[in-house]
């Protein structure tokens, strides 16, 4: 007599088999009809033996999206679902692309009877399949794919030709995913092709066909159309590039629009730098964003605060550069940013540095310090990012971003869409820097350095026509004014109001006898301005550019 526990256990193992395991698809039909245009109407039956694990609600079709030409290039075909059954009767369906593939999800949330074996049909027309060559068209197919996750007792594909053709000039091939299982095919001289497998598929294992045929059974498609199928594949990538350049033009338009607002007209002469700003404090507020030529000037006012010694050596064709710190009291120098720049490119007294590419992590330093510095000082108080600019800018970003992403999605135009989109970051960052507006308390003081800049441009005809309210211009006063000539690009102007003022004799006395710098004999004043900004800002630039890497071999 058997034991009720022992049954009881067998009955229940019985129950967990694998009920999966049972399902499969029985017969898998596919009937292509390809049109004298390229069309192929697709025509799928597919009978299941559903136990309700895979086949729940119904059935989900994968449909290849994206194949190669013969050129190699990727073309995406359209495809349009046209009607989808169950059992002869409509039933609901939904698509999801998923890479490659166009996803068909056929049935809704209500389960399947089972066991059941349901047969679904699927009718599509899709575009783009044929394949053209120069001798041969062909049509190439995915049949089944290895979307199954169940095994497939029987399968045939059948292709019908738009017009008859002779046996010989026709040529069919076929692939399966499974080892020792083939296809057999059938030509027809109306024709057509039917392969049938020579056994079961297992799971995941994909049915491919190609039918190669003379030229002329379909037509070629013309320039306008694949000028069409291009401008199709590469959408995205056009919307990307579209909304780089009305970006561009956006950006362009409001810079000099906002440029153009905060021009200054009647701007009286000034005779002193405004107290408690650097050279290139001026500078910095005059352009809105720091510079070499900026860094270089307040390295030259420091020098003539006798903080530091600027050194010109020569080397070769070449003039080498090199700054000594003096002495100590940082804190003396008179703005923030003058003493971020001294302290953190030469720390202690007694310092020196070249100012050559291998000093460039220092000089860098040195350069941010300093840049720190003068946005702390001056954003926002003195001037800010136009917000209305930027913000247009931003939505013409994000808005033909989102467009040129959402086209190119499963497009092999993507990567480049991608790059496209990621060019307009940068140029976000720097219109946000370039199109700013001064504050109330900044266009006064862009008046006054506009003012000192038309006194420093101007001095030599103030001198020539005697102005009684021009100060004298003596070597004191022109070389305490030479670091703001420098920051405001007047330096050669200035230098000529001096020689007018002094003499050359005097002049070249004057400079050559300067406590703050050694080096190169001075001989000609013109030169020697010219050498503490143009020169000097070129160091300071060659200075901080990458190293380069040595050639390999």
């Amino acid at each position: 007599m058997i034991d009720p526990m022992r049954l009881l256990l067998l009955l229940l193992a019985c129950l967990a088999a694998p009920a999966w395991a049972q399902e499969r698809i029985l017969r898998h039909d596919v009937d292509v009809r390809v049109h004298a245009d390229g069309r192929l109407d697709v025509a799928e039956r597919i009978e299941v033996a559903a136990e309700g694990r895979v086949f729940r609600h119904g059935l989900v079709r994968d449909i290849p999206l994206r194949f190669d030409d013969l050129q190699g290039d990727a073309v995406v075909a359209d495809v349009e679902i046209r009607d989808v059954r169950r059992d002869g009767r409509p039933v609901p369906w939904r698509t999801t692309r998923t890479g490659r593939v166009l996803r068909l999800h056929v049935g809704d949330d209500r389960h399947l009877p089972v066991p059941s074996q349901p047969v679904f049909t699927l009718h599509y027309r899709t575009t783009r399949q044929p394949v053209f060559g120069a001798v041969q068209d062909a049509v190439a197919l995915a049949g089944i794919g290895g979307d199954q996750p169940v095994a497939t007792e029987r399968a045939s594909v059948m292709v019908h030709l738009p017009a008859a053709v002779a046996i010989g000039a026709m040529q069919a091939q076929s692939t399966t995913g499974a080892d020792g299982v083939d296809a057999r095919v059938a030509l027809s001289s109306m024709g057509s092709a039917q392969w049938t497998t020579s056994g079961p598929l297992p799971p995941h294992a994909g049915f491919d066909v190609r039918l190669a045929f003379p030229k002329g059974v379909i037509a070629d498609p013309g320039a306008a159309q694949r000028v069409a199928w291009w401008l199709q594949d590469r959408r995205g990538l056009l919307v990307a590039l579209a909304g780089l350049v009305l970006l561009a033009g956006w950006c362009l338009l409001r810079w000099r629009r906002v440029r153009r607002s905060t021009r200054l007209s009647a701007v009286p002469v000034r005779r002193e730098p405004p107290p408690g700003f650097s050279p290139a404090g001026l500078r910095f507020v005059r352009r809105m964003r720091p510079d070499p030529r900026g860094f270089a000037a307040d390295l030259l006012a420091a020098a003539v605060d006798a903080h530091l010694r600027i050194v010109r050596v020569p080397q070769g064709a070449r003039t080498g550069w090199r700054i000594e710190r003096t002495r100590a009291g940082a804190h003396a120098l008179p703005t923030l940013e003058q003493r971020a720049q001294l302290v953190a490119l030469l720390p202690e007294p007694g310092a020196a540095l070249d100012l050559r590419r291998h000093a460039r992590d220092r000089i860098a330093g040195g350069c941010r310090a300093h840049t720190r510095a003068l946005r702390r000082r001056f954003v926002p108080s003195l001037f800010r990012p136009h917000r209305g600019s930027v913000l247009g800018a931003v939505l013409i970003a994000v808005a033909s971003a989102v467009a040129a992403l959402m086209l190119a999605w499963h497009t092999p135009a993507l990567p480049a869409t991608v790059l496209v989109v990621a060019l307009m970051l940068p140029m976000l960052a720097v219109f946000a820097t370039l199109v700013r507006t001064p504050t109330a308390e900044g266009q006064a003081l862009l008046r006054d350095v506009e003012g000192l800049r038309r006194y420093l441009g101007g001095a030599i005809k103030a001198g020539r026509g005697h102005d009684g309210a021009s100060p004298v211009l003596d070597a004191a006063r022109y070389v305490r004014l030479l670091p703001y000539a420098v920051a405001l690009e007047v330096e050669d102007a200035w230098t000529q109001a001096f020689v007018a003022s002094a003499g050359q004799q005097s002049a070249v006395a004057t400079l050559a006898g300067l406590d703050w710098y050694r080096g190169i004999d001075v001989t000609d004043p013109a030169r020697f301005s010219r050498s503490m900004g143009t020169s000097l800002t070129a160091r300071i630039a060659a200075s901080l550019r990458p190293k380069r890497r040595p050639r390999a071999g």
